[in-house]
């Protein structure tokens, strides 16, 4: 049977949710990012988000033993609307299910593993650049915290994000935009802060096309208390959405983790479909 020291059993388990929930983050609507919604308006995506990656088992002393592998699959409906010309709001609420096998070890888990809630400000919005505050709340779920893999935080999560967009005019009919986002993350109780970054750069070469890649980077602050996860995962993903009806988009995107510390690295996917009122 394989075991974890004390130590490392209370920053793996957590570790493992943070992951599952860092691999879902990427499904918000990238292309939205600084941008206000037109009041009255926004859109609802609905997506399914698999995950994969190797674990590490290790032996009553603390020395490794074994690889394992966890897998995840994730459903958060996001929404997002425009409260006003100026203020966005919205929510996702994440149902997660995950898997945990390594020899003589497997277990798995599911449910709510959290809701989120933000409200978005826009600062300014000029012809080609915007600039917006945004302030988040990640309320814990109520999925088993003491199983192993843990899947929901045991306390809340609140994030303060500055967010700036620029448009790139490159053809008639082909657009280009960048988007750079970065966030502080107060995690309330033992876990270490966060320092969120991400980048976005894509291209609509074509009326129903879009293109993006995306750099995302958690980096904890090692600032947590004994027995608080404390994590670093960078990650590179690349999205395709089509535009299929005036309302309606279908998203595929692929995840690939290349550095981190904390957790293991892992690879997933998002299939989302979009409508827009």
């Amino acid at each position: 049977m394989l075991s974890r020291p004390p130590r490392l059993a209370s920053w793996f388990s957590l570790a493992c949710c943070l992951v599952v929930v860092a691999a879902f983050a990427l499904a918000r609507p990238a292309h939205a990012g600084a941008w206000p919604q037109a009041e009255d308006g926004g859109f609802i995506t609905f997506p399914i988000a698999p995950y994969q990656a190797r674990t590490q088992g290790y032996d009553r002393r603390g020395l490794p033993n074994g690889f394992g592998t966890q897998r995840s699959l994730e459903f958060g409906p996001y929404w997002e609307h425009g409260l006003t010309p100026r203020w966005t709001v919205g929510m996702q609420p994440r149902l997660s299910a995950t898997w945990l096998d390594e020899p003589h070890n497997r277990n798995h888990n599911f449910g709510l593993s959290e809701v989120q809630a933000f409200a978005r400000y826009n600062i300014y919005l000029g012809d080609r650049d915007t600039v917006s505050v945004q302030g988040l709340v990640g309320i814990p779920g109520v999925a088993q915290r003491s199983s192993n893999p843990s899947m929901a935080e045991p306390n809340a999560t609140y994030e303060l994000r500055l967010l700036y967009g620029r448009g790139i005019p490159i053809a008639p009919g082909i657009n280009a935009f960048f988007d750079t986002q970065v966030a502080y993350r107060y995690r309330a109780g033992p876990a270490a802060d966060v320092l969120f970054l991400k980048n976005t750069l894509g291209i609509r070469p074509f009326q129903e096309w879009v293109f993006w890649v995306q750099s995302i980077t958690d980096l904890g602050l090692r600032n947590g208390r004994a027995g608080g996860a404390d994590y670093s995962v960078q990650r590179l993903t690349a999205s395709a959405v089509w535009d299929f009806t005036a309302h309606s988009s279908l998203e595929l995107t692929y995840l690939q983790e290349v550095a981190s510390r904390h957790v293991p690295r892992g690879r997933g996917a998002v299939l989302a479909y979009w409508y827009r009122y």
